[in-house]
């Protein structure tokens, strides 16, 4: 179940391990999460790597899939009524 609404939330100073405790909270592969957000698995395993940096833009992109995916579980509790 997605506790987190924020990408914020996750108390750590380093984005990418951030990143990392998301996704398995997640319980997501990397194809899932990257799916998810619009980008390719290839730069989420670099960005994980620490291969490329972890940009602002990525950070949005986390924001937008994470309210997308709240929103999509708040309609599913209730379409059981």
């Amino acid at each position: 179940m997605l506790t987190v609404d924020t990408f914020n939330e996750i108390e750590i100073e380093d984005d990418v391990e951030r990143l990392l405790i998301l996704r398995k909270r997640m319980a997501l592969s990397q194809f899932q999460f990257a799916k998810g957000m619009g980008i390719s698995t290839s730069y989420l395993g670099q960005i994980e790597r620490g291969e490329v940096p972890f940009s602002p833009q990525l950070r949005v992109r986390i924001n937008d899939y994470l309210k997308r995916e709240k929103e999509i579980h708040e309609k599913d509790i209730f379409s059981s009524f």
